[in-house]
C-alpha cells in the first residue's frame, strides 16, 4: 500500500509560499524579475525529483 499521492501535495504546499514571496519581493521592487525564475526553477527541480522518487527505484 503506497500513500505517495498525499506526500506530492505537502510537497507541493511548501512550493507555494516561496512562490507568493518570491513574486512579493518582485512586486516590490527589493529584487530584480529574474527571481521569479529561480524561484520557478526551484519548484520544477522539486517536482522532478519527486517524480524520479516516485518509482522507488524499480526498474
Amino acid at each position: 500500500m503506497r500513500s505517495g499521492g498525499s506526500h506530492k501535495w505537502v510537497m507541493v504546499a511548501c512550493c507555494i509560499p516561496m512562490l507568493v514571496i518570491a513574486i512579493a519581493l518582485v512586486a516590490t521592487g527589493v529584487v530584480g524579475a529574474g527571481f521569479i525564475f529561480v524561484a520557478l526553477m526551484c519548484a520544477l527541480m522539486m517536482a522532478l525529483m519527486m517524480r524520479g522518487m516516485a518509482s522507488g527505484g524499480e526498474r
